[in-house]
């Protein structure tokens, strides 16, 4: 039997478990790991709900590592809101100390700044693949313009005006389930397939943001929000000409803005960043039985 404190955390709409494995480990085997993810992160039953789940661990390369898995147990993408959490939560436990600190994440060393007020930029690692403007097939006959860009997580954008001849109504209203499905699950994109984020252009007082919404691969389902299906729009906005004014700002269907910043060197981005909250939640104690799969918890 796993007894273990728990918190959870906010970033931008997505919400997530961390469990703090830096000093004691949780002694789970990997397939026990991944049920204990299932159970945890479930939104049914006695589950605690949430996008995903963070363990806190130590590091031979940074003062600590994050470990992040979807809420299906799946595991090895990086997860950019998920990151500003771990931050966060790094700090409030006292595990790191001060305004900035470097942090292992899937063998990488990323960089965080903490800004108070629940709030943090995390600069990541250059995307290692990105093509833009290619068509696509999704149906016998009919074709969506999409861009490609892997940040340590694979997004597939569409702009939602490409879209809008396929599909009645808005941004707001249109089937996300189902043409997220589509990218997601496209032949183009095995075996690994994509995340599916869909965006447009808008305005307000401050000038130009990007609106996305993001169906997301291991929830397999929208989100309300994204962090490196953020920072790939924003990269892909850039590229394609669509937005031009660094850093970005994107509104997420949490109804919360993150900024995106990078440097755009060539053919080559650098400099990457991603700003947002990260916001303290629910805290307790849970108790996960590995030959059963059951959890229970209880708040403090």
């Amino acid at each position: 039997m796993l007894n273990h404190s728990f918190r959870k955390y906010a970033g931008a709409g997505n919400d997530f478990i961390v469990l703090n494995a830096f000093e004691r480990e949780l002694g789970l085997s990997e397939s026990e790991e991944r049920a204990l993810v299932r159970a945890a992160c479930s939104r049914k039953g006695t589950g605690l709900g949430s996008d995903g789940l963070i363990l806190l661990t130590p590091s031979a390369l940074a003062p600590f590592g994050m470990r992040f898995y979807n809420p299906d147990g799946s595991y090895g993408a990086l997860c950019g809101n998920g990151s500003r959490c771990a931050v966060q939560a790094a700090e409030d436990l006292g595990i790191v100390s001060g305004s900035e600190t470097d942090f292992e994440v899937l063998g990488k060393v990323n960089h965080a700044e903490i800004l108070g007020d629940q709030s943090v930029r995390v600069h990541f690692q250059d995307p290692t693949k990105m093509k833009f403007n290619f068509k696509i097939r999704v149906g016998k006959k009919d074709f969506i313009t999409a861009s490609y860009v892997d940040v340590g997580s694979q997004h597939a954008i569409v702009f939602f005006d490409d879209l809008r001849v396929l599909e009645n109504g808005t941004l707001e209203n249109f089937d996300i389930v189902r043409w997220g499905s589509t990218l997601r699950w496209h032949p183009d994109f095995a075996p690994v397939g994509v995340n599916a984020n869909f965006t447009e252009l808008r305005s307000d007082a401050d000038g130009p943001y990007l609106r996305i919404r993001t169906f997301e691969r291991g929830v397999e389902g929208e989100t309300l929000a994204c962090g490196t299906g953020c920072m790939s729009t924003a990269i892909a906005a850039y590229a394609v000409g669509r937005l031009r004014e660094l850093p970005i700002r994107l509104l997420t269907q949490s109804g919360e803005f993150v900024k995106v910043g990078f440097r755009a060197d060539g053919d080559y981005v650098r400099d990457l960043w991603l700003e947002g909250s990260a916001v303290r939640g629910l805290e307790g104690e849970l108790s996960f039985d590995p030959r059963s799969s059951d959890l229970t918890y209880f708040a403090k």
